[in-house]
């Protein structure tokens, strides 16, 4: 290996290591003051919001003579979720660590933005995958948030997991999103199932009676001619 080849290689490496420094720079600041930078958020979410319920508006209802009357917000999932829930530090980033409150408050940032979607461009479900897309965390981080030794954190990863899985079935049960994928979703994703019906085995183990079951046949018989008498 030359010297000019070996020399850029270790320049090659100190800039990713600065790189990663100034990564590891920007999460925590963005986590330190996270209040200060929600805050600021929610005020751009509203207004990119309401550009892209103009942008997307499309009619719905008509007079007799053809001139719309309603519109309503075409709801496009995909640019919802990558433009609205980008994470709130560089996803090539190493994952950032949070405590309960700061888990809570982006938690509480995030319940925001859905329901802003919902107020100002239509039926968007939340999600525990968009939410820790925002939080720059995986599910599997959440997952472990949920059985941590922290009792803080596993309340507050509970509580995530419940708002979540009761929104999903309402909106379901009222028909503003589809019953049976919000069901598939709440299993593969929120990891909640439905109820089990209960298991019930009758053995019968008495010999049954044949005789005693005619002999009672042949009395009622009699009374109903009787009756007929």
């Amino acid at each position: 290996m030359g010297y000019l080849e070996a020399n850029n290689k270790i320049i090659q490496k100190e800039n990713q290591n600065q790189l990663r420094v100034l990564e590891q720079d920007f999460v925590d600041s963005q986590i330190d003051e996270m209040q200060n930078y929600i805050e600021n958020r929610k005020e751009e979410i509203v207004e990119q919001l309401q550009e892209y319920a103009k942008k997307n508006e499309v009619e719905v209802k008509w007079t007799k003579d053809g001139d719309p009357i309603s519109w309503k917000v075409e709801m496009k999932p995909a640019v919802i979720n990558n433009y609205f829930f980008k994470s709130i530090c560089p996803i090539g980033s190493i994952e950032p660590i949070y405590n309960a409150e700061k888990l809570s408050l982006v938690f509480e940032y995030y319940m925001y933005i859905v329901a802003k979607i919902n107020e100002i461009a239509g039926d968007y479900p939340s999600s525990l995958t968009s939410f820790c897309k925002l939080a720059g965390i995986t599910l599997n981080t959440l997952r472990n948030y949920r059985a941590s030794e922290d009792l803080n954190m596993r309340i507050i990863a509970e509580k995530i997991y419940d708002q979540i899985g009761d929104e999903n079935i309402t909106m379901g049960q009222l028909g503003m999103t589809k019953e049976r994928t919000t069901m598939f979703k709440l299993r593969s994703q929120n990891e909640i199932t439905e109820a089990e019906r209960p298991s019930v085995n009758i053995n019968i183990t008495e010999k049954v009676d044949t005789k005693v079951i005619e002999d009672r046949i042949s009395k009622y018989s009699k009374f109903l001619d009787k009756k007929k008498k």
